[in-house]
């Protein structure tokens, strides 16, 4: 269930300005944080894992928009190893492995890290599955009326799989081919400040 739902977007205009914002350039600075460097999605593949350095585990940090790059460059790298194989590769539940690495109290929690990082990683590695969950993304859902409702407040891997239905809507609507297309909508329409508000 989201929130606002009498909110009725014009989607045709959405897709127009969104197409529009992205042939102007608004994108590139985002899509080459984001998603630039084609050698990223290849380290998390499992047998690369052990071999992650340090410098890649913060450049991938910074690709999901971490702000303390200070607190998580602390992290020991065999830990860091270990949450992103955890995450991506154990065989429990996704809602149950994204609350251990979602929070810094779970089992694979590492400092710094919050739901930015592993809904990061997923989508670098399934991004037809997985959809980055960032304050832009939270933003532009509820500019939307399409926010569910307690995102914030309930366990952390079921939120997730709640803005992924959710999302997946949002992709249906503005015909979009992954979420990779999603998170760059979200950016577009959930800066603080737009043009013409």
């Amino acid at each position: 269930m989201t929130s606002n739902a009498a909110i009725s977007p014009d989607w045709t205009a959405l897709a127009e300005a969104f197409r529009r914002g992205a042939q102007d350039g608004e994108l590139d600075a985002f899509r080459r944080r984001r998603w630039g460097n084609d050698r990223r999605a290849n380290w998390l593949e499992q047998d690369y894992l052990p071999s992650l350095t340090d410098a890649e585990a913060t450049a991938l940090y910074r690709g999901a928009g971490g702000r303390q790059t200070k607190r998580f460059t602390t992290n020991p790298i065999v830990e860091v190893r270990d949450a992103v194989d955890f995450l991506l590769y154990d065989t429990i539940k996704l809602e149950n492995r994204f609350e251990e690495c979602a929070t810094e109290a779970g089992g694979f929690g590492l400092a710094g890290a919050g739901k930015e990082w592993p809904s990061y990683l997923l989508t670098l590695r399934e991004p037809t599955l997985f959809a980055p969950w960032s304050p832009h993304t939270e933003r532009a859902l509820r500019r939307l009326g399409m926010l569910p409702h307690g995102l914030r407040s309930g366990h952390p891997g079921l939120c997730y799989i709640d803005l992924l239905d959710t999302l997946a809507v949002l992709a249906h609507r503005m015909q979009l081919p992954d979420f990779r297309g999603v998170d760059e909508f979200c950016y577009l329409n959930g800066r603080q400040k737009r043009t013409g508000s």
